[in-house]
């Protein structure tokens, strides 16, 4: 066992397994804090033969936790999974080479040098090709949200940063086994340092979570929101058809149909905003940026009157009375008949003091305001391919991959009646893992006058099988909602549907592979603008000097190996 244990392989393995273990849907938490104590023990070792054991078992890791990404279309999506995990892979054999440099070259000490390489390599994971921010060490406390809350101040990365400072702290206070007087007082001098250090650290999480509030439904300043998150349970296929498309969308007009006949039936008020998923709507949505029309398209009749305008949506949402936003996919046309598509959602307000339409009314007579946003963060693979004007066209990635166009524009909608309106931000899917994304979103709508106090993502993980995915997305969701201080809402097809506090805590979900209409109450405070949290203020901005060194410190080639021996890191004079 001795021997074992000696080994840097043994603990890069254990500290990759405790980190598997801890993440969604398993959620050992604790161990998250384990997997930084065996990895920084493997760091202190001198052991030139490290390196070797890192890829390997990063490489299993990944493969693990993130194969559903091979769901969708296996031919080639495996092909796909197998090379986005070597990539991943990667970023662990950074953080390793650059901690090591740190700590056996220049001698940093391991508590700095594990959580600011830790906060560099994630800082670049999280960019570098659009980036992967799934799986991150800190979601496997998206549970305990007094946890988390100090991502209001730096973000998510923030807390990845604690959890392997906490780590390397641990191993830093339990290594003292150095002979010699001179140097077991230093040794003895730095651990209490780190341990002082580390209560301290310990306190400062305690203190965040008692940011958490409670908000009292009988106070006046809180206006409450109903909102109705539809889930669908549907699986979603490459090759599904048109015929698979409109099964999916009727389970979502059946879910609206139950939830607004049972409310009627029992005189509970109608909500203010039904979400559907993202892309479930199989009608279009056309819009026109050059000299071609709709009636060029060659359109029946019955087609044109319905498609024309969006009047299938207007008509829709004035007869539900009801605030809805859609997910469906926009065909814009220039010039010519080629078309190119925009993963959207499509936010429908009817006028709430008019009657009901009936079948033969005209939506002219009762216009219903719409506004659309597209999304502006696309899947690599999934929705984009790069360089794909230099591809044949009949090349397989281009064949599979619906390609879209980036949207340009966040967009804020009105939610409420009358006087009580308040504004909510929208984003589509993946978007969600993107946190700079939303902040910027967020950001800029202020700059431009409007104040989202919630946001609402759309999302379809129909095609990852009801597989660990769509637990990982719920995660980022909550930590999304954490950074931002804004209630979350996500409408998913295949996953869950939720409603989260501005302080990570879900108020609503929906039961696991169900589909049913999630509904909750969101309130908010209407009066005055929103403050900015610090992290809206300055994102992750500071980890970038982080990530600099990290490739500085890895492009370092060690000389040598430095004298004296080690016992788990401990130096000898």
């Amino acid at each position: 066992m001795k021997a074992i244990t000696q080994s840097s392989f043994f603990w890069i393995f254990l500290g990759g397994l405790c980190y598997y273990l801890a993440l969604p849907p398993l959620n050992v938490a604790p161990l998250a804090l384990a997997s930084p104590i065996c990895w920084g023990i493997a760091i202190l070792r001198n052991e030139t033969k490290i390196k070797r054991y890192v890829f390997p078992t990063a490489y299993l890791f990944w493969l693990a936790s993130i194969w559903w990404v091979a769901c969708p279309y296996p031919p080639y999506t495996a092909i796909g999974l197998f090379a986005l995990a070597a990539v991943l892979a990667l970023f662990w054999l950074l953080f390793f080479a650059s901690a090591r440099v740190a700590v056996h070259r220049y001698r940093i000490p391991l508590t700095v040098a594990m959580p600011l390489c830790w906060l560099g390599t994630e800082y670049i994971r999280c960019r570098f090709l659009g980036g992967f921010s799934f799986c991150a060490i800190e979601h496997a406390f998206y549970l305990y949200p007094p946890l988390i809350q100090l991502a209001s101040i730096g973000g998510s990365l923030l807390l990845g940063g604690i959890i392997m400072f906490l780590g390397a702290a641990a191993v830093s206070i339990c290594s003292v086994s150095a002979p010699g007087r001179e140097t077991q007082n230093r040794c003895r001098t730095g651990s209490a340092a780190n341990g002082l250090v580390l209560i301290f650290t310990i306190l400062i999480i305690i203190g965040a979570s008692f940011t958490i509030q409670r908000i009292d439904p009988n106070d006046e300043n809180y206006t409450p929101f109903s909102i109705v998150a539809l889930q669908g349970n549907r699986q979603v296929y490459i090759d599904g058809g048109q015929t698979e498309a409109n099964k999916t969308f009727q389970q979502f007009l059946d879910l609206i149909h139950a939830e607004l006949n049972h409310r009627v039936e029992n005189g509970i008020p109608l909500p203010d905003l039904i979400v559907f998923p993202e892309t479930v709507c199989p009608i279009p949505l056309f819009a026109f940026e050059g000299t071609t029309n709709i009636d060029d398209l060659g359109l029946h009749d019955d087609d044109r009157e319905m498609l024309e305008d969006g009047r299938w949506f207007r008509e829709f949402a004035q007869n539900a009375q009801t605030a809805i936003l859609f997910g469906l996919s926009t065909w814009v046309y220039g010039d010519t008949l080629d078309s190119i598509r925009l993963n959207s959602a499509l936010f429908v307000r009817p006028q709430y003091d008019s009657h009901s339409l009936s079948a033969a009314s005209s939506c002219e007579e009762h216009p219903a305001k719409m506004l659309r946003y597209d999304k502006m963060h696309l899947v690599l693979l999934g929705e984009y391919v790069p360089f794909a004007e230099y591809l044949p066209d009949d090349f397989f990635l281009r064949t599979l991959c619906h390609e879209a166009r980036h949207g340009t524009e966040p967009l804020a909608v009105p939610i409420g009646r009358g006087d009580h309106i308040v504004e909510a931000a929208v984003n589509i899917c993946f978007e969600s893992t993107v946190a700079h994304l939303i902040r910027q979103q967020i950001l800029t709508l202020r700059h431009q006058g409007h104040d989202p106090r919630i946001l609402i993502n759309l999302s379809n993980d129909g095609w990852f099988r009801f597989s660990r995915a769509i637990e990982q997305h719920l995660a980022t969701h909550i930590f999304r909602a954490v950074e931002n201080r804004k209630y979350y809402v996500t409408a998913t097809n295949g996953g869950y549907s939720a409603i989260i506090n501005p302080y990570g805590e879900i108020r609503a979900k929906g039961e696991r592979g169900g589909a049913e209409a999630v509904s909750g109450l969101v309130s908010v405070n209407l009066n005055g603008p929103q403050a900015l949290t610090f992290y809206q203020v300055i994102g992750d901005w500071y980890a970038l000097p982080f990530a600099v060194l990290v490739v500085l410190l890895a492009s370092v080639r060690a000389r040598g190996r430095r004298s004296g021996n080690f016992e788990l890191g401990d130096r000898k004079a």
